[in-house]
């Protein structure tokens, strides 16, 4: 049933009441960073001083970032709504409380967490903290007998409400006053310049008829597209204001002005003295050029005893001047909000309800109360990262990897095949005529116009594409898919990123061929048959293989083997697919026989050059070598004279499907993952390269125990997690994934969300790092975990011929129910430890009989796509 908001505020703060009053139940709900599990996935947050929490919020690329500290920030690409600010700064985004003090200024309480105001020093018990769904986010703070809590949310129409409830807990009348600041940007920039104020203006406007008391925020930023281009973008502040019987709105002020508001050019939102003094002063209800204008109010209120106000704020922005002045006279709808957080929370069910998963009592430091909700936020975590429009990082360069959205796509594609579909169409346009991907793209800002482009040539871009729409074909069944059209970008000047659409076309698989024939045409052909590393591959920090010793060769022969293996799978990959319908097999012979031979000659190169061995016969795959081959990385003589252990090389020698065919080097690759293993997982690499380390690259400039410089690089220790549970070490796979997953007990020095995967831990005793992460959100990890949770955990492995059931042979839980869609058809597994020692399923209550692997170790179930002859199928699996 729909609560409203007074009902949501009541039941979000008994629940916490309840919580951290008792000890027992929090411990169970508990995440590292101050951090809980509420009921329906529903995350508390209370204040911290090593960290973060965030979450974002709105729809299609539209981001608006909530943290739990109260900063907020929000961007569509490349144009920003409001800016980020760096800690410690004041943010563009906040509200206030004013208690009256006897000497008639106003004790200031900041109504989140920051900014800090140097004016609260009378209030040290207030109390606060941040609850996030994943439609909406609520701060409560309670002082001197008075609640407020405010919700911000953002609607389908993609306008960002704060609703904000001030209660009097008392049975006294209180005045205070509520103040709320709010500073748009509205243009197509990540970063403050000191132009940027000449071009933007903020104007009070009077209340219109239906408006009440309390009137708009009209914001106007002009923006150059080009020489003969200029754009005007508005931004719409309204208010609305309802008061219980009783209570009263005494006085209100409104300034255009930031200075007035914080108290001049010294002055800041953490020391502002206007809101001390309870007045801005003579009203500025204009701003322009020589200041940032800004909206801000104060609101001075009395409030009956028991009794409640509600100051709800709607920011919109449009480019069109006559609708923002018309938005501006349109009162706030209660009701509307509410419908529209309730058609989000709707909207939110029915996107992710065809992926379910939840685990009963579990051993060790997973925890049942924190996995179940986990699994649903590393849902969300994956299509956020599929669905990006860009600078998600706030930096010139953080455009869409065509390698980071199609491995998140591969994720998406198993409970979202519609979006997966439209937004792997979009990024194939974004390859050249001869089929190579760009590394990054971007969107174009507005019509007629080409967005910024990152060329440089690091060669696995292709590979991903290649196997995420094999997956994708084999979830779905869509093999229309391939005969879809999609365009071509043609390199005008590589230096410069610049390119021009192609008057070309071609469909979905002869895009995948002509990916394929530039990746197998940039093979080392004079020596190792295998594939150069170009500028670099997944690993983007160790960049220098890649370097020619000939100034004339802008690359040389130096070789990613992680790469060449991932090329040897797609030739699987094309095989298969070409193979999968008949149509395709009789117009394809020669590519098929192609394809073979070149897996052969892959498979020649890197068994003849990948694996080195020493004087005593232990054997090492490299992670790649150098031009001609002149030195080897990840072998047991490194450039800089060291051994070393890579992980990535290991990792992929099985998810490529070589360890598969011939298990010799399996006990080589687990005698690595062991070298490599470390307290908070397996690291990309060991040792670290030092500063001096020649011939690898970038990478030797990041500190050693950080990013991928000998630290658990949580993405690249995913692959080696799934990699374990391939070689049928699902315990030692389950080991691991304890130690990356976020919420476990050992990551109490964690820095970013705990619920959802971070890019990697670090540890530098030596620079008091221990544990601290790398990001949060847009990372890798997560769709690999995703995909290793589905496929060799839960047991749902989809092939183009059928359905294999496959669950783990070890799980830290008794049981599961999981429930994903496989072709139109709802696929639910459960299944029961019951401690029997062999494995039995059962299919819609008829017993089938097993199929023992002994890769995985442990007996499995294959499904034909022949016997789905139903819209549901439930396979019970006990042992």
């Amino acid at each position: 049933m729909k609560k409203n908001f007074e009902q949501q505020i009541d039941a979000i703060v008994a629940e916490t009441q309840q919580l951290l009053s008792d000890p027992q139940r929090a411990a169970q709900a508990a995440m590292p960073g101050q951090a809980y599990f509420l009921s329906q996935n529903k995350i508390l947050a209370l204040p911290r001083d090593n960290g973060y929490s965030r979450y974002p919020y709105g729809q299609n690329g539209f981001n608006f970032w909530v943290y739990a500290s109260g900063y907020m920030h929000s961007n569509e690409g490349l144009f920003s709504h409001f800016l980020r600010a760096a800690e410690g700064q004041e943010p563009n985004i906040a509200f206030f409380m004013g208690l009256p003090k006897d000497n008639g200024r106003f004790s200031v309480v900041p109504l989140m967490p920051v900014p800090q105001s140097c004016y609260e020093a009378d209030h040290e018990k207030t109390t606060r903290f941040t609850v996030f769904s994943t439609s909406a986010a609520y701060f409560i703070t309670q002082t001197d007998g008075l609640q407020t809590a405010l919700r911000v949310l953002v609607t389908p129409d993609r306008a960002v409400c704060f609703s904000l409830e001030a209660r009097n807990l008392t049975d006294k009348p209180r005045s205070f006053f509520l103040s709320s600041y709010l500073n748009p940007f509205l243009r197509h920039q990540i970063f403050e310049t000191g132009e940027d104020r000449w071009f933007k203006e903020v104007r009070v406007l009077p209340p219109g008829p239906k408006q009440g008391e309390l009137g708009s925020f009209l914001v106007q930023v002009n923006e150059d597209k080009d020489r003969l281009t200029s754009v005007s973008y508005y931004g719409v502040v309204r208010r609305g204001l309802t008061l219980d019987a009783g209570s009263k709105l005494t006085a209100h002020e409104e300034t255009a002005s930031r200075y007035q508001y914080v108290g001049g050019t010294r002055g800041s939102l953490h020391t502002a003295s206007p809101l001390a003094a309870g007045t801005f002063g003579k009203p500025r209800h204009v701003c322009a050029f020589t200041e940032t204008g800004i909206a801000g109010d104060i609101l001075k209120l009395e409030l009956a005893p028991s009794s409640r106000a509600r100051l709800d704020i709607a920011f919109t922005h449009t480019d069109d001047a006559a609708l923002a002045q018309q938005q501006a006279q349109q009162p706030i709808v209660l009701d509307k909000i509410e419908d529209d957080l309730d058609q989000l929370d709707q909207a939110d069910t029915s996107r992710h309800i065809p992926l379910t998963a939840s685990v009963g009592p579990a051993t060790g430091s997973i925890k049942t109360d924190v996995f179940n909700p986990f699994f649903e936020h590393l849902k969300r975590q994956v299509e956020f990262c599929s669905l990006i429009k860009g600078y998600i990082q706030l930096s010139p360069n953080s455009l869409i990897g065509i390698r980071d959205v199609f491995q998140a796509l591969e994720g998406l594609a198993f409970w979202r095949p519609d979006a997966t579909r439209a937004k792997m169409l979009e990024a194939l346009g974004y390859t050249a005529p001869d089929g190579r991907c760009f590394r990054q793209y971007s969107l174009p800002s507005a019509a007629g116009q080409v967005g910024r482009m990152d060329l440089r040539q690091f060669i696995d871009q292709g590979v991903w594409v290649i196997s995420t729409i094999t997956t994708y074909i084999r979830v779905t069944g869509d093999w229309a898919f391939l005969d879809e059209a999609c365009g071509y970008y043609e390199i005008v000047d590589e230096e410069r990123g610049q390119v021009n659409p192609s008057d070309k076309q071609g469909s979905v698989l002869e895009h995948m061929i002509k990916i394929m024939d530039y990746m197998l045409s940039k093979r080392d052909h004079d020596l190792t048959g295998c594939l150069r590393a170009m500028y670099g591959d997944w690993n983007d920090a160790l960049d220098g293989l890649g370097v020619s010793q000939d100034p004339a060769r802008p690359y040389g022969s130096g070789v990613s083997v992680m790469a060449t293996l991932q090329l040897y799978q797609n030739c699987q990959e094309m095989i298969e697919l070409l193979s999968g319908q008949d149509k395709l097999k009789a117009k394809y012979p020669a590519r098929i026989s192609q394809y073979r031979d070149d897996a052969k000659e892959l498979e020649q190169g890197l068994k003849k050059y990948a694996i080195v061995q020493d004087s005593q016969g232990e054997k090492r795959i490299v992670h790649g070598w150098g031009d001609k081959r002149s030195y080897l990385v990840g072998g047991f003589k490194d450039p800089d004279g060291k051994a070393r252990d890579g992980l990535t090389s290991n990792a992929f020698w099985v998810l490529s499907g070589l360890h598969g065919k011939d298990t010799a080097m399996g006990r080589t690759i687990l005698d690595a993952f062991g070298r490599l293993d470390s307290k908070y997982g397996l690291k990309t690499f060991e040792p670290y390269f030092a500063e001096d380390a020649p011939g690898v690259g970038r990478i030797r400039k990041l500190p050693g125990g950080t990013a991928e410089n000998a630290a658990p690089y949580v993405h690249a220790t995913t692959f080696a997690v799934m990699a374990l549970f391939q070689m049928g070490r699902a315990e030692e796979a389950w080991q691991q994934l304890e130690k990356i997953l976020p919420f476990t007990d050992i990551h109490e020095n964690l820095s970013h969300s705990p619920f959802v995967m971070p890019n990697a831990y670090g540890y530098n005793p030596e620079k008091f790092i221990d544990g601290q992460n790398m990001n949060d959100w847009q990372t890798g990890s997560s769709n690999v975990v995703l995909k290793t949770l589905i496929r060799y955990v839960f047991g749902f492995e989809p092939t183009l011929d059928g359905l294999w059931v496959q669950p783990a042979a070890w799980l830290p839980f008794e049981s599961f129910k999981f429930q994903a869609r496989y072709r139109g058809c709802d696929v639910e597994i459960t299944l029961q430890n019951k401690g029997k020692g062999k494995r039995s399923f059962i299919v819609d209550g008829q017993p089938h009989e097993a199929t023992p692997d002994p890769l995985l170790g442990t007996d499995k179930l294959w499904i034909a796509n022949g016997s789905l002859g139903q819209d549901t199928l439930r396979v019970s699996v006990t042992q």
